[in-house]
């Protein structure tokens, strides 16, 4: 019968010791929960500027392409335009060398 008491002795010191355990060991990580925590919004917070930054990005791109493609089309007609005159010219030579007749 004493070998029971001394198991449940033991046994009692063995969940105080691990009580005791766990209470300093929640001690110790309570201060990293707290700056993991902080760290976590500085994180959140420069994540949410870059996505600020990138939507900002996207549309000055956005723009920018556009500026791009009006310009080019108008270069293109511009080209066109530029093809023409010596034609334009030629006829008008001709129309005018034939009234000079």
């Amino acid at each position: 019968m004493i070998i029971v008491y001394i198991s449940l002795a033991v046994l009692a010191v063995s969940i105080i010791f691990l009580g005791v355990t766990v209470i300093q060991n929640k001690k110790k990580i309570d201060p990293a929960l707290k700056e993991l925590s902080s760290v976590t919004q500085a994180m959140q917070k420069q994540i949410e500027g870059l996505k600020t930054e990138t939507e900002l990005l996207t549309q000055k791109q956005k723009k920018i392409q556009q500026d791009v493609q009006i310009k080019k089309y108008t270069l293109q007609q511009t080209a066109a335009e530029v093809k023409e005159v010596p034609q334009a010219v030629k006829e008008v030579w001709q129309a005018g060398h034939f009234n000079s007749r």
